[in-house]
């Protein structure tokens, strides 16, 4: 029994790979070749865009270099602490920074509404983020100031 189904499947097999050899499965190339053109144009929309994104990223990076400079986000010198937090092209006016109980709380909350004729947006985010002042630090001369697209927190040592 095994034999035979085993045999049949063989039989099939050999059968379909010996009509698609004798090209007895008509394949249209008119169609094939148009929709392998239509894909072209697909793609090369979707790169075009592609390429106008990247454009532009580089004309804003030109505009704005001090925004896309990478900092790290936490150093220790031998004089101070660093501490950055990303503005991401926010303004740094809406920020509040606190010391209080040998923590540094910075905050930020972010409205913005357009109105126009034709429609209403408005959107609210809110960023809040606290460091525990380090024993080696002096709390009273911990200073904030922005450098660039960073705001910077810097907590002098003992």
């Amino acid at each position: 029994m095994k034999k035979t189904i085993v045999s049949i499947c063989v039989a099939g097999l050999f059968l379909a790979s010996s009509l698609e050899a004798f090209s007895l499965f008509d394949i249209d190339t008119t169609k094939r070749v148009e929709l392998n053109n239509n894909l072209i144009k697909k793609y090369e929309k979707v790169i075009n865009k592609l390429k106008a994104e990247n454009k532009y990223i580089l004309e804003e990076k030109a505009k704005n270099p001090q925004l896309y400079v990478k900092k790290k986000l936490f150093e220790e010198l031998d004089d101070k602490y660093l501490y950055r937090i990303k503005l991401n092209g926010s303004k740094a006016d809406s920020l509040n920074f606190m010391v209080k109980n040998n923590v540094v709380t910075v905050s930020m909350d972010m409205r913005r509404e357009v109105k126009s004729d034709t429609e209403y947006f408005y959107s609210s985010q809110y960023f809040s983020n606290s460091y525990k002042v380090p024993l080696d630090v002096v709390q009273e001369e911990i200073k904030h100031k922005i450098e660039g697209d960073y705001f910077t927190i810097i907590m002098p040592k003992k």
